[in-house]
């Protein structure tokens, strides 16, 4: 089965955790606070220019005056980190809300938790198209190459009034490196890096604009030997001590052309192909062949002087074919064909969205599925705005899937601003996620608990939400608390696939705050999470409680910078006796320095786990120790 870890998580004593959160948020405090005291006396009264965001409402607007919570990552923020995390890891600890769990290093099967909902809950989105396994009907993010990604966005809560399927926990959307905004027609770029477990990486680029074109090009390779994914925890069936390595290949694409001031024509492609080894017991070494790839056409224009029209084809395919294992060789491909009109209306009461949208999905499988297409028709509308102190927006979706027949989702947000900066915001909204392939169709008589019901229900989840953000000047921070009731869970038993009784209710604290200022940039995140079955049971591999801290400063050529996330102890299953265990809480802390050389040449160094911290994130499965890289950078002005 493709991306074989999306169980569910579990918590730890509060007190515990609380005790230390409050020693770190002193610590923290105490920092930010001497950081501000001093921004404000070199810069008083200096205004922070908002980032735009398009995930939130589908066109672009300021991410102060989203009535959701947005997070953004930022290419220097995955420069800073890469390649000591992967995709995942970066969002566990920039994004917030984000938990995650791991079957070993680069390369192996991960699986994000937002606000604590199962992976297959969330989507992700590369480009405005759909990415990931609809044999799973989960993101996959392990063979994501961060070289190629020029931010990402992540909105957490429920978004199938926008986006459909998938997103009752939120959406992840990825944006891939382009040339249009660049200045120049020829702006180079390369970087080389070394570093522990036979780590070694290249990439190159090349982008420019000039009379209308715009141009992106990207190549990058990386080779990672790795470490054992697996300790002897995971048992005989599954522990072998030899490393586990990644490699990977991939390039990225793009054309656009402005054929007037109003019309636009924009292309872009990327393709990821990895290849990670695995453990399946003594005496076997295998390993699966990854392959990513997301293209799409898309024209943009003004039909009138208030109406701006898209209209776009994109395509994605994901596939991971398995090789060596003890069970056999398998494949499990997926391949998803979009069609989409969307339009923007500037009216008195807002911006109107409306917009419809084709999706078709097929599946290309080892196992003899019953059903390998299906097709899902949807049409949606909605309005957000503001007038003086009030803002709003709602959201509605009609889905038409070829196998369920119709479903709607709508979402509904108010906000008001108490006072100047201060904002209070409420939203409700109704989300579904569809059964995926596996769901309906996998079998697998050696486990029986696995196969697929074709009698499924699309799951469905509710969500209450109540915030304040905060705004101003160099500061930004929220404080916000949700409520999402999931019902009809889909979820594997004694004799297969079935949707449980009752709702798994998951509701929860996110506590945010940012600076960036005079050099300093820092950002804290604290989320409380309450998930709990209905039958009361804590779900598996979600914390109670997560805490990310980074912070770095500019200081002339140099630039140092560091993260510290805190994870707090969580329950998982082990699969050898079937029995519930608890992961211990752990703490993690990478620096990284950066010397620029000259304005095109630059060197930086980076320790990952700087105290060798040995931690799980799924029982039995190793996560990266401590580790160090060297990365020299070269990039056109």
């Amino acid at each position: 089965m493709h991306s074989s870890s999306s169980l569910h998580p579990g918590g730890l004593p509060m007190a515990a955790a609380f005790s230390a959160l409050l020693t770190w948020a002193a610590a923290a405090a105490m920092t930010l606070c001497s950081v501000t005291a001093r921004a404000q006396s070199v810069v008083a009264g200096e205004q922070r220019m908002a980032e735009t965001v398009v995930t939130a409402t589908r066109s672009a607007i300021s991410v102060d005056e989203t009535l959701a919570d947005v997070a953004v990552i930022s290419q220097e923020q995955i420069e800073s980190m890469a390649p000591v995390r992967s995709a995942a890891e970066l969002l566990q600890r920039l994004a917030g809300g984000v938990q995650l769990s791991s079957n070993g290093g680069r390369g192996a099967a991960q699986s994000v938790f937002l606000r604590g909902t199962a992976s297959t809950q969330t989507l992700l989105l590369i480009d405005g198209v759909r990415y990931g396994s609809a044999t799973m009907a989960a993101p996959v993010l392990e063979n994501l190459p961060l070289e190629m990604i020029e931010r990402i966005e992540v909105v957490k809560g429920p978004a199938s009034a926008l986006y459909g399927s998938e997103a009752i926990g939120g959406v992840i959307q990825v944006f891939t490196k382009r040339g249009a905004d660049a200045g120049k027609p020829f702006l180079g770029n390369a970087s080389v890096t070394a570093g522990e477990n036979g780590y070694k990486a290249a990439s190159a680029g090349l982008r420019g604009a000039q009379g209308g074109f715009g141009y992106q090009i990207g190549l990058n390779r990386l080779v990672d030997h790795g470490f054992s994914a697996t300790n002897p925890k995971a048992g005989p069936y599954t522990y072998n001590p030899d490393r586990d390595g990644f490699d990977q290949t991939s390039v990225n694409l793009g054309l656009g052309y402005a054929l007037n001031s109003d019309w636009r024509v924009d292309t872009n492609f990327l393709q990821s192909e990895g290849r990670v080894h695995t453990d399946s017991g003594l005496g076997s070494n295998p390993y699966s062949d990854l392959k990513t790839r997301v293209a799409k056409l898309k024209l943009t224009g003004k039909v009138l002087a208030d109406w701006t029209t898209y209209v776009s084809v994109g395509q994605s395919r994901d596939e991971q074919r398995n090789f060596g294992s003890p069970y056999g060789d398998s494949h499990f491909n997926t391949t998803q064909l979009e069609y989409k009109w969307d339009n923007e209306i500037r009216t008195m009461l807002g911006t109107v969205l409306a917009g419809a949208e084709r999706l078709e999905q097929k599946v290309d499988v080892s196992s003899d599925y019953a059903v390998t297409r299906r097709s899902i028709n949807a049409v949606f509308l909605g309005l957000n705005g503001s007038t003086g102190r009030h803002s709003w927006q709602g959201n509605v979706r009609r889905d038409d899937n070829s196998q369920f027949g119709g479903m709607t989702t709508y979402g509904l947000s108010y906000g008001y601003e108490l006072i100047q900066g201060l904002r209070a915001y409420a939203s409700h909204g109704k989300s579904m996620r569809a059964p995926s392939f596996n769901d309906l169709y996998y079998v697998d008589p050696s486990y029986p608990m696995y196969n697929g019901n074709p009698h499924l229900r699309p799951e469905e989840g509710r969500n209450n939400e109540i915030g304040l953000q905060w705004s101003q000047g160099i500061h930004r921070a929220k404080l916000l608390h949700f409520d999402n009731k999931v019902s009809n869970l889909i979820a594997f038993g004694s004799t297969g696939m079935s949707n449980l009784q009752g709702e798994t209710r998951l509701k929860g604290w996110s506590l945010g705050y940012g600076l960036n200022v005079d050099g300093w940039g820092a950002s804290l995140n604290y989320d409380y999470l309450d998930a709990k079955q209905a039958d009361g049971r804590p779900v598996l591999r979600r914390a109670k409680n997560q805490f990310a801290l980074n912070l770095d400063k500019r200081l002339g050529a140099w630039k140092l910078g560091g993260s510290l996330l805190h994870v707090s102890s969580r329950q998982d299953t082990d699969f050898n006796t079937y029995t519930t265990v608890t992961l211990p809480a752990y703490t993690t802390v990478d620096l990284y320095a950066e010397y620029r050389i000259n304005p095109e040449w630059s060197l930086q160094a980076r320790v990952a786990n700087v105290a060798n911290k040995h931690y799980e994130t799924v029982y039995g499965f190793n996560q990266l120790g401590r580790a160090g890289y060297l990365t020299l950078k070269w990039a056109m002005r």
